[in-house]
Parts: structure tokens; sequence; C-alpha cells
């Protein structure tokens, strides 16, 4: 039996059998013929070796597919590594067409996408497909030199394929964009894999490095107007991409989650994922929890009603430069994503809601780089916002303590009364303070134009008795008489000094606050150490100008125990008003038309007295509403809420009342007229010459010589030194006031 199975066996199966050679051996097995011992060893040998090679040859054909066995015809040419260095002349035989060979075909120089090992497919999803299921015009051997594009629709990807075709991909192919992708330059050729294998090209920690190869080469704008490549490096930084090429991450969105697979459209393609219509759903397919809240708040329902003016997902976090929403600069950055929508002015005609929360302490040190400051999510909320009339907002009556004492934590009934978003241009809502910003326009104008024109009327009669007078002899300073007057005691130059040293403190540290959206302000802020290191400084200069005032009225009480109390209310040492103040006033006015009779000053001169009451009465002003705003909890046990936006309103207008009059009109009284210039050192050294008492304060001049005051209030005249730093300091001084001037009027021009 044996020696009829094996000539079959042979001839059909192994091939190098032949039937003769069967046969031989049967009569072998048979013991016929002359074969002798040696020969049957040889024919044990012969059936060992059979059986070895037949055991092998049935492994083989149970591994083998049907697919195996009939690509096999392709593989005999394109299963061999040696066909991609082949000759043009043997390539041209294997073809039934080589006339039509592509000039490549006709260059000596490999061509490695000619072969194909034959295990390619044997572990990806097309395992058990034959060669000629894509390219079907390989059907027939030898086939033509170019084939077709392998097929993927031809009943296996019809979906698929039907999606690419309504595609900006197949758009691109059919305008014969060669960067155009196709099924083979995503998915792989006969290097495929299911998208779950770590291999494929489709797998999500491979698939946007896929995209971003392509998309790396595209120039131009989008339709949104956005530069083409900084998308691909934008996504690359955001926190989707970072969660994938970072962290490994395969759940983090990627290129295809967001703008699908295969019918990619532009974003502004009514179908498309990323159309904003449709953005809440593509979201919403990883961040399912945030979509239902979404849903249910005013944007969400707003989309619903098909408004496509409503925001959306994109609008505050941005399509691929999306980072961590907990993030500081994040949430920093939420005040302007709102603004896009919320910049709208009121429906009076007032400041938008965006431009009054600017407007508001918590936008300007926002706008300044603080990070603690609430800003528009922490009041409204992020996903959930609702209107304040839904109980479920966190701006409703019944929430809002609870909403404040996030921060505040004090915040009681009275505190959140306060109004975030008031407007004191706008006296029809606002009436209480649109009053008190009236009142001090009314203020600021009246002072600097009074003030002003005696300013400008000053200058020009010292300039015209500078001229006319030009034999008369130069101001003498004491160092030239070899003593001096005493005017100021020592307590007098510490005292002026420290209301010096805390003003300028004050206006570095609170100016930027009133002007945050200038360039200037936030370079001063950053000079500081940041807004928050801004306002420790503040503050630190507040306390210090209260101690000020503590040491200022001490003396005054001690000069009074001292002195006669008539003498300083009413005589010539008195800091009140008196009638030789307004008449003193109204001469000044002739002296300057007509260049006679000017008045004779005293102890003290009227624009004295007015600088001395406006920085009392500015203190008490701007530190009494200082300390409600730093202590807004504490205050709010006695006032109400709006308390603190009637506040907010005083201390700024009286500090720039304050900051525009000291550094402009007290400036040139005291430093900057001819008679002056460049700085009058009587504040700092504490003495005047005799010569400049007798000229510029005749009447006191005469009274204490007539009492005999005079003589014991000479003392040696100061070093020459003291001179130097005092113009010095003084001249550094007025640079950095008039200069913060100059920046608070451009500002205000909005010419800066």
């Amino acid at each position: 039996m044996l020696g009829l199975i094996l000539p079959d066996i042979g001839g059909r199966k192994l091939g190098f059998l032949s039937r003769g050679a069967g046969l031989r051996l049967r009569l072998c097995l048979r013991g016929g013929g002359s074969v002798g011992r040696g020969g049957l060893i040889r024919a044990l040998r012969l059936l060992a070796i059979l059986a070895v090679l037949l055991s092998s040859a049935h492994a083989r054909a149970v591994e083998m597919t049907d697919a195996d066995i009939e690509n096999k015809r392709c593989f005999n040419c394109h299963g061999q590594s040696r066909i991609t260095d082949l000759a043009p002349s043997e390539w041209r035989t294997m073809v039934s067409d080589p006339g039509s060979m592509d000039a490549r075909a006709r260059v000596a120089e490999p061509r490695p996408g000619l072969f194909t090992p034959p295990d390619a497919l044997h572990d990806g999803p097309h395992a058990d497909l034959t060669c000629i299921r894509c390219h079907e015009d390989a059907d027939e051997l030898p086939h033509t030199a170019l084939l077709k594009q392998a097929r993927c629709d031809n009943g296996c990807h019809a979906p698929a394929a039907a999606a690419y075709r309504n595609g900006i991909h197949a758009e691109a192919l059919a305008d014969a964009d060669d960067r155009a992708p196709g099924c083979a330059d995503c998915h792989g050729g006969h290097d495929i894999r299911v998208k779950t294998d770590r291999r494929s090209r489709m797998y999500p920690l491979n698939v946007n490095a896929l995209c971003a190869d392509c998309h790396k080469q595209h120039n131009g704008l989008t339709t949104n107007g956005q530069n083409k490549k900084q998308y691909v490096d934008s996504y690359m930084q955001s926190v989707h991409g970072q969660a994938v090429s970072g962290a490994g991450l395969i759940v983090a969105a990627t290129c295809v989650d967001c703008h699908r697979g295969h019918d990619v459209q532009p974003s502004n393609d009514e179908n498309a994922s990323t159309h904003r219509m449709q953005i809440p759903d593509t979201c919403g397919r990883c961040h399912e929890g945030i979509k239902e809240v979404y849903t249910r708040s005013i944007h969400g329902q707003t989309l619903l009603e098909d408004d496509s003016g409503a925001p959306v997902c994109t609008d505050c976090h941005t399509a691929h430069s999306i980072t961590h929403a907990s993030t500081d600069t994040f949430n920093r950055d939420i005040v302007g994503e709102c603004g896009q929508c919320h910049d709208k002015p009121s429906d009076n005609g007032g400041l938008s809601l965006y431009e009054t929360y600017r407007r508001s302490y918590h936008g300007q040190v926002t706008e300044l780089g603080s990070y603690r400051a609430a800003r528009c999510s922490d009041c409204h909320g992020t996903h959930d916002i609702r209107p304040i009339a839904d109980p479920v907002s966190r701006l409703h009556l019944n929430n809002r303590v609870q909403t404040c004492a996030a921060c505040h934590k004090s915040a009681n009934a009275n505190f959140v009364q306060f109004m975030p978003h008031a407007d004191f241009h706008d006296g029809q809502r606002y009436p209480l303070l649109h009053g008190v910003w009236l009142y001090f326009i009314i203020l600021m104008t009246v002072t600097f134009v009074f003030y002003g024109v005696h300013s400008l009327l000053w200058l020009i009669r010292s300039l015209i008795e500078r001229r006319r007078h030009t034999t008369r002899k130069a101001r003498v300073h004491p160092q030239a008489q070899g003593y001096a007057i005493k005017r100021f005691r020592k307590t007098n130059r510490v005292n002026h000094a420290l209301v010096a040293f805390t003003f300028f403190g004050l206006t570095l540290t609170g100016m930027p606050l009133l002007f945050s959206d200038q360039g200037w302000a936030k370079v001063l802020a950053g000079a500081l150490g940041g807004v928050d290191n801004a306002g420790v400084w503040h503050r630190f200069f507040a306390v210090i100008l209260g101690i000020n005032f503590v040491i200022h009225f001490t003396g005054m009480y001690k000069r009074f125990r001292r002195q006669s109390a008539k003498l300083l209310l009413v005589g010539p040492y008195t800091l009140l008003p008196r009638m030789k103040d307004v008449y003193d006033c109204l001469g000044m006015f002739r002296w300057f038309f007509t260049g006679r009779g000017k008045p004779a000053f005293d102890r003290w001169t009227y624009w004295e007295k007015f600088d001395y009451w406006a920085e009392i009465i500015g203190t008490l002003i701007i530190g009494g509403t200082g300390l409600m705003l730093w202590f807004p909890g504490l205050f709010s046990l006695l006032i109400p809420g709006w308390g603190f936006n009637v506040a907010s309103v005083i201390h700024g207008y009286e500090a720039m009342l304050a900051v525009g009059f000291i550094f402009t009109i007290h400036f040139f009284n005291a430093n900057l007229r001819p008679e002056k210039f460049p700085v009058d050192d009587v504040i700092f050294t504490g003495v005047v010459s005799e010569d400049e008492l007798r000229h510029e304060r005749p009447a006191e001049y005469h009274r204490l010589k007539q009492t005999g005051e005079l003589s014991a209030m000479r003392v040696p005249a100061p070093p020459r030194w003291q001179r130097t730093a005092a113009i010095v300091v003084g001249v550094t001084a007025m640079a950095i006031g008039m200069s913060m001037v100059a920046l608070i009027i451009l500002a205000g021009l909005r010419l800066i």
C-alpha cells in the first residue's frame, strides 16, 4: 500500500519525487530484483528522509490559507526581495505592456515599493484577503506596468469610502493636490493594522504624528484666519497633545476624535464636527458630564434655540491650544474670553459688563497680572452659568453670600449688596454713585482751572518783573550772608519728609490700579514685584501716613499747650482761613494784571493754607475710604455693600485730585516759579536768608523785627552740600511726579 501511496504523494504533493522513483522504492521494499543489502539500507535512508519531508509539507499545508495559496502567484515575483534591484530590462519582461512603463522604470535604481514580504498581511485585518481583492487589475498575469489605485470600497469599506468622498481630503484629491491623503496614507498599505493595535498608524498614540506630518506642510490661513502651520504646534503643546505625547494617555482627544476620520470637513461647514453648532456634541463625546451641565446652562439653552452667537466650548477653551482649566493663567485669561461676547454697551448706552468689571478692583488687579482676585467664573460659574433669577444660579439672592464667602470669609447679607458691575457714569441706574462722581468732576475742574490760571498768570508776571528789574540782585542764599533765619523746626521737616515719602509711595503703588489697561501701569506694577506686592507696599505706605498724621497732630497739641490758643487760631500764625487771605488772593490777581500792589504776606500765604487743608482733608478722605476697602468684612457690619462702591469712587478720584495738584500746582508754587527755581530748600534745611524773608514775607519780617524776635531766630547758615542735596532730591521728585501726571493725562485722552 505504501508503494502505491508514495508515488502519488511524490508526484502530486512533494514535487521532487517522480513516479518512477516511487516505483523503484516499491520494488525495493518487496525485496525483488538484485538490490542487495546496500540497496536496502539506501532505501531505508530515503524512506526516513521522505517521512521528514512529508511531515514538514503537511505542516505547511495546514498553516497556509486559501488566500496564501492564491497570493503565491503574486509573491513569486513581489515576495522576492531582489525584485527591488532588478535591471530595467528584467522589469520589462515581467509586465504585459512594457511600453507604458514610467520613466523611473527605465532607470537602474532601487524601487523598494515593489517588494512585499509574503507574511505582510498575516497579523493584520486583511490576512484572509487575496491581493486581487484590492488590486483588481492584477487578476491576469502578467499584469500591466501601471496598476490602478488599490480600491477599498469594493464591498468592504463602502460606508467609510462614501464618508471620505464627502470630506475635504477627497476634494483636495479631486483638485490634483499631491498632498491629499488617500486610504493607505492614513491606514497604511500592506502594513495595515486595526486601530487598537499599538503598531497601527491610527492608534491614538500614533495618529497625531500622522496628521501633523502632513499638515505641517500647509501654508496660508484657515477659514477663520488662523495660520495653518501653527495649529499643529498649538495642539502638540495643548493639554490634549501633552496627554497623548507626554503622558501616553490613549483616552485623550486626538485629531480624529474632534475632526472625525473620513468625512473631515472645514469648520465653516454645517456638517463638520467642528462647526460651532456641533462643538458641544463633539466635545461631549469625551466630556459627557460637562456637556450635561452646559446644556442646562443659559449658554447651552441659547444654543438649543439655534442661536449661533451662543458661546460654545471652543470660545472659552480655544480649539487647538487648550490649556488646563485649573491653571492660574487660564483663569486670568477667561476674563478676556467672556469679554468677547459681553463687551457690548448696556441697553441704555452705558458701559458693557466687561468694561464695568475691568474698572472694578477685581478687574484692575486681574489686568495687572494678579491670580487672586475674583474673575467672571468665580461668581457666575463656568459651565453651569444660569440667569440670576434662577434659584440654582450662584448669584441668586439666596446663594450670593455663599458665593462671595468663597473669597471673603466674613461675607454677610450687607456685604453682598456690593454692586460688582456698577457704572458711576450711569445716573439712571446708579444715581448716588453718579452724584459722587459728578461732584469730583466739578471739584477737580474748579480746582485745576483756578490754580492753573493762577500759576500761569504768576509765571508771566514773574518773568515780566525779572525783565523789568534787571539791575536787581539775584536771590541771596544763607551761605552768602553767613547766617540764616530759622523758619521750620526739625519736627516740621521730618513731618514733611514723611508726607512726601508716603505720598510718592502711595502714588506709585496705587495709580497702576486706576490705569490698569495702560502699558506703563503694567511695567510699574511689575517693577514693584507684581500687583500683589504693590498692594502690600500700598498698605505699608498708608500705615506710615497714618503714623505721620498722629505725629503731626501730637505736635499741634503740644503747640496749643505752649502758646496762646488765640494766637494759633486767629493770629498771624494760624493756619485757618482769614479775611486777609481773601484780600491777599484778590491782591495777587491785581498784581498779576497790573504789576502793582503785591500783597505783604505774613507767616502763611493763602495758597500754603490751601495746600495744608487739602492735605489734611484729603488724608482723612483717602485714609477713611482706604480702610473701608482694606477691611470690607469688618465695615460690612456697619454699612451696606454699595457703600464700598461709593468708597471706591471717592478713593480713586480723591487720589487723582491730590496727585494732579501736588505734582503740578504745588510744585510750581514751591519750586518752579522763577523766584524759587529750581528748588526751594527751606523745607530741607529749615532756614531762609534774611533777604528772602524780607522780600517774600514782608509782613512777617517787619513784625518779627518790631517785636525783637528776628534776632533770636538767626542761626548759622547750613553747609552748602545741603543745598546741593536738596536740589538733587527735589529735581528727582519733580521729574517722577510730573512724568506720572503726563502719563495720566495721556491715558485720559486715550493717546497711549
